[in-house]
C-alpha cells in the first residue's frame, strides 16, 4: 500500500527540460502507450495540432494540423484532449458555439475523421472536456453540459469500437443544489471495466472536489465521494480541476486545490495531505511512488512520495504528468506560447 507523501530520501532525478517544438502552442495534452510511445495534442488560435514520440518523449514528430476549428476553446485548462487505444487515436475539442468535436484516425492512418459527439447542439458552452480509454478499445468523453435546465452538469458519451461510433449522450451527475462548478476542468481515468471521474461540485456555496466511479464500463456510476476534510466556500471561479490516477492496486489517488493549497487524498479515506501552495496540479502513480507536478507564479514544481523535497523543474503553466514505466514519467506544459517537456526518473 502507498503511504501518501510520508517521505523517505531516495534520489529523484529530473533531466533537463526541453522545448519540444519550434511550432508555438498552448494547452498540451498527451497519452502514453504501454510501449512508451506518446500521442500529443495542443492548440494554437483555432488550429489543433498532433505529434507523436516513439522514444518516450525524447523526440517528437513535426506537429501536423488535425483541423482548423473556428472558435476553438483554448486556455485556462480549456483545449483539445487526447486518448488512444491499440488501434486508434481520438482527439476531442469544443468550439465556442458549444459543440464537442471528435477527431479519429487509426494508428497507421494518415487522415483524421470528424464527428460531433453532443446529440443536442450547442450545449457545451463552457468548453471543458476530458477523454480516457482502456485496452479494449473503449473510449469515454465527458464534458460540462447545459441541456434541460441551463445548469452545468456532467455529461458523457461512450465508444465501444475504437471511436468509430459514439453511443447516445448520458448524464453522469447533476448537482442537487443547482450546478456543478462551471469553470473547472473535469478529469477521467479508465482501466479495464473501471472508470473514475473527478469534478468540482457546487453545493451550498462550497466548491469542493468530488469523485464518482463506475465498475461496469460506464453503465452505472455510484460511490460519489467528496475529496478531503475541509470545504471551500467561494462565490467565484477557481479555474482548477485537479487530477487523478490509478495506483498499482487499482485504487484512485487525487490531487486538488482548496483556496491556495494543494492536497492529495486516496479513495475511501477522508484524510488529506497538504503538498504545497500552488494550482493546476497533475498526479501520476507508478509502481513505487506517487508524484505531483503543479505551477505557482510561473514556475513548475514536482514532488514525489519517495523524495523529501519539492524540486523546481522549469518555468510555465498547466503541467500534465503521466507514468511511462516503472522507472520513468514525463511531464509536459506550456510556457509563453511554447511547449516544454521533462523526463523524470
Amino acid at each position: 500500500m502507498y503511504k501518501l507523501f510520508l517521505f523517505i530520501i531516495i534520489p529523484f532525478l529530473a533531466l533537463s527540460q526541453k522545448k519540444l517544438f519550434s511550432q508555438k502552442g498552448m494547452q498540451p495534452d498527451f497519452y502514453v502507450h504501454q510501449n512508451g510511445h506518446i500521442d500529443l495534442v495542443f492548440g494554437l488560435k483555432n488550429v489543433i495540432y498532433y505529434a507523436k514520440s516513439t522514444d518516450k518523449g525524447l523526440h517528437f514528430s513535426e506537429p501536423q494540423i488535425v483541423d482548423s476549428l473556428p472558435g476553438l476553446h483554448l486556455g485556462m485548462s480549456r483545449g483539445p484532449r487526447i486518448a488512444s487505444s491499440n488501434k486508434s487515436i481520438i482527439i476531442t475539442a469544443i468550439d465556442k458555439k458549444g459543440n464537442l468535436h471528435a477527431y479519429r484516425k487509426g494508428i497507421k492512418d494518415p487522415l483524421w475523421q470528424h464527428q460531433i459527439v453532443n446529440d443536442i447542439p450547442e450545449i457545451a458552452k463552457e468548453g471543458f472536456n476530458a477523454i480516457a480509454s482502456n485496452s479494449n478499445g473503449q473510449f469515454m468523453v465527458i464534458w460540462l453540459d447545459l441541456r434541460g435546465n441551463k445548469k452545468n452538469k456532467l455529461m458523457s458519451a461512450m465508444s465501444k469500437n475504437d471511436g468509430v461510433n459514439w453511443e447516445a449522450n448520458k448524464l453522469i451527475y447533476a448537482s442537487p443544489d443547482s450546478s456543478i462548478c462551471e469553470c473547472c476542468q473535469p478529469n477521467i481515468i479508465f482501466n479495464q471495466n473501471r472508470i473514475s471521474i473527478m469534478f468540482r461540485n457546487w453545493i451550498n456555496g462550497s466548491r469542493d472536489m468530488y469523485t464518482i466511479h463506475s465498475f461496469d464500463e460506464g453503465k452505472t456510476f455510484k460511490s460519489i465521494e467528496k475529496q478531503g476534510e475541509g470545504t471551500w466556500k467561494l462565490n467565484a471561479c477557481p479555474m482548477d480541476g485537479g487530477s487523478l490516477a490509478f495506483t498499482k492496486d487499482n485504487q484512485v489517488v487525487s490531487v486538488w486545490r482548496r483556496e491556495g493549497n494543494l492536497f492529495v487524498s486516496k479513495e475511501g479515506i477522508a484524510q488529506e495531505t497538504k503538498i504545497s501552495d500552488g494550482r493546476n496540479a497533475s498526479i501520476s502513480a507508478g509502481q513505487q511512488a506517487i508524484s505531483v507536478v503543479w505551477h505557482q507564479q510561473g514556475k513548475i514544481y514536482v514532488k514525489s512520495s519517495q523524495h523529501s523535497e519539492t524540486q523546481l523543474i522549469g518555468e510555465g503553466r498547466y503541467p500534465i504528468l503521466k507514468t511511462i514505466n516503472n522507472k520513468e514519467s514525463i511531464t509536459i506544459w506550456e510556457n509563453q506560447g511554447d511547449i516544454y517537456g521533462k523526463l523524470l526518473n
